[in-house]
């Protein structure tokens, strides 16, 4: 593959990776590498690849500069024809008007270069519209085109002037005896220079006492500030009236210089190379930054991330503990089970002779009601603690971001994160029984065989099932004195009836298993209230390998750069 098509192939896979720079958070400077990414890709589909393409394509001479310095009457004078019309209006909405050789006519229109204008044979008061203008006294190889000026008050136009430029091969910027000081056209013309643009100035409306003064004094500043003009032009100032010209004397040079340009095909590929070579080689430190950029980026999408799962990891560990350090054990799931076992009869005999509790344990057991109210207890005790803690969850993770600018405009934008869906109630309610239902699934599974199944049917389904839950809530942390001594004889009085069951290796297995059912189902219930913190980093779309494509297509124009333009020099009298 020679050198050309390297370069070629490299800055397709810089179009293909662009679209990954995004700067959606407003960290600092984010802005300017939104713009400087929407620039590129830009002049990556405008520019370098049709030039990369086709280094023999007409060159494309854009005339830009500031509002007021005359560069449509100064389009028309050198083209001895008024084929670009002045704004009387400012700011004139028009389409840009590209004039060239009838011969390279079938070249702009095939929206190789600057696709993303449509094109016109007709002025169109449209922005993005080219109006191509064939016209015979332009020498072929060489086109001219008049954009809108940098500095107008209108956005659109200011943004499309840039856009022409950055996909000009050759530049001729104009300027004013009264306006080349600005600020706005220093900024524009760093930009030339730091691509290595084929760049020549124009001071138009010079009075023509000072003209020459004004000419060497423009002359130094360009010196000064690294840019390196082709040509630098002055014309003097002509009071013109209607549809009037300038001269054609005060326009000659220009003309001259554009034609013999035109005239030569070494002299059109050097200009060609030079600005492309420069063009490309300025793409490094560039993409170097929005690569830089891209990891702050995804650094603080991680930081949030990161915040929210932790607030919800903790509400997840919380409820762990909760639901096996005895915590559950007061209030009215204590009371319900009271009132299912008769505590103190049922412990004395437990005391006296758990051998012979299958005996007596029917009567000990105050009925199915009783069993059932012990669950629903279970189910709406467990279901606050749930929400209480998810809700936490929730109001952390928006606290956390909220500490950080970028974080507050999220919150700000999306309010409901600070708080769990209307459904999570119902959710965490349901979560709850359809664990209990497993719950009485297992064990009922566990009491077929033939050893359990009379114990099992004494007893009945949801008694085992409560006694089963009664022990996963059993351990005793976190708990006052008095209510040590309660949860130690209610999860003993549940263990026992368990072990008498099943046997004491069985109910260990099966209270691991319930308890561990339990913790994934409360996983996944927070995890659906995470998610949406999730969501709304992931409508962010910052890319995570963002930062590494930029800097390996960066690697990679470097690379081919080097092949493509080693041999390259400026070209001798531009």
């Amino acid at each position: 593959m020679t050198g050309p098509e390297q370069l070629a192939r490299a800055l397709e896979h810089l179009g293909a990776t662009l679209p990954a720079a995004q700067y959606p958070l407003p960290l600092d400077g984010a802005a300017d590498l939104r713009q400087l990414a929407t620039a590129l890709q830009n002049q990556v589909r405008d520019y370098l690849l049709p030039r990369a393409a086709k280094l023999d394509a007409p060159l494309l001479a854009v005339v830009g500069g500031s509002t007021g310095a005359g560069k449509s009457t100064l389009v028309n004078a050198i083209l001895g024809k008024a084929l670009t019309k002045p704004g009387v209006l400012r700011p004139t909405t028009k389409s840009p008007v590209l004039v060239c050789h009838p011969d390279d006519a079938a070249w702009f229109r095939s929206g190789r270069t600057l696709p993303g204008l449509v094109r016109s044979d007709t002025e169109v008061h449209d922005s993005r519209a080219l109006q191509i203008v064939p016209f015979d006294g332009l020498p072929a190889g060489l086109a001219v085109l008049d954009a809108p000026d940098i500095d107008s008050v209108d956005d659109e136009n200011r943004r499309l002037a840039r856009q022409l430029l950055q996909a000009a091969d050759l530049w001729l910027f104009v300027t004013s005896a009264a306006r080349y000081a600005d600020l706005v056209g220093w900024e524009v013309l760093a930009q030339a220079a730091a691509r290595n643009a084929v760049v020549s100035v124009v001071l138009n409306r010079c009075p023509p006492e000072s003209m020459e003064d004004l000419k060497s004094h423009l002359g130094q500043m360009l010196a000064e500030r690294g840019v390196h003009a082709a040509r630098l032009f002055a014309v003097a100032e002509h009071e013109l009236e209607g549809d009037a010209m300038l001269p054609p004397a005060e326009v000659q040079p220009i003309r001259s210089w554009l034609g013999s340009l035109a005239a030569q095909s070494e002299a059109r590929a050097d200009v060609a190379v030079q600005t492309l070579a420069g063009t490309v080689q300025a793409l490094d430190p560039q993409l170097r930054s929005l690569a830089d950029g891209a990891r702050h980026q995804l650094g603080a999408v991680e930081q949030l991330r990161q915040g929210a799962q932790q607030e919800f990891r903790q509400a997840r560990d919380d409820i762990a503990r909760a639901t096996s350090d005895g915590t559950m054990l007061r209030g009215e799931v204590l009371s319900r089970w009271q009132d299912f076992v008769g505590t103190g009869e049922f412990m004395r005999g437990v005391e006296k002779q758990i051998s012979a509790w299958r005996d007596r344990i029917t009567g000990w057991f105050r009925g199915e009601q009783q069993a059932e109210d012990v669950q629903v207890a279970i189910s709406d005790s467990l279901a606050a603690v749930i929400v209480e803690h998810g809700q936490a969850a929730c109001e952390q993770a928006a606290a956390r971001w909220a500490t950080t600018s970028w974080g507050r405009d999220i919150i700000a934008a999306t309010p409901g994160l600070a708080r769990t869906t209307a459904d999570f109630n119902d959710a965490a309610t349901r979560t709850i029984r359809e664990w209990q239902a497993g719950i009485l699934d297992l064990v009922s599974e566990q009491g077929r065989g033939k050893r359990v199944k009379a114990r099992f049917l004494a007893l009945g389904t949801n008694a085992i099932g409560a006694a089963l839950i009664i022990l996963v809530f059993a351990t005793t942390g976190g708990l006052t004195t008095a209510e040590v001594g309660i949860a130690g004889g209610t999860s003993l009085l549940a263990q026992r009836i368990l072990e008498g069951v099943f046997g004491e290796d069985a109910v260990r297995r099966l209270a691991q298993r319930a308890k561990s059912d339990l913790d994934a189902r409360v996983e996944a219930l927070l995890a659906n209230q995470l998610a949406r913190f999730e969501e709304v980093l992931g409508q962010l779309a910052v890319d995570p390998d963002a930062a590494a494509r930029l800097d390996a297509v960066a690697d990679e124009l470097r690379a081919a750069s080097r092949g493509a333009f080693e041999d390259l020099t400026r070209p001798e009298g531009f």
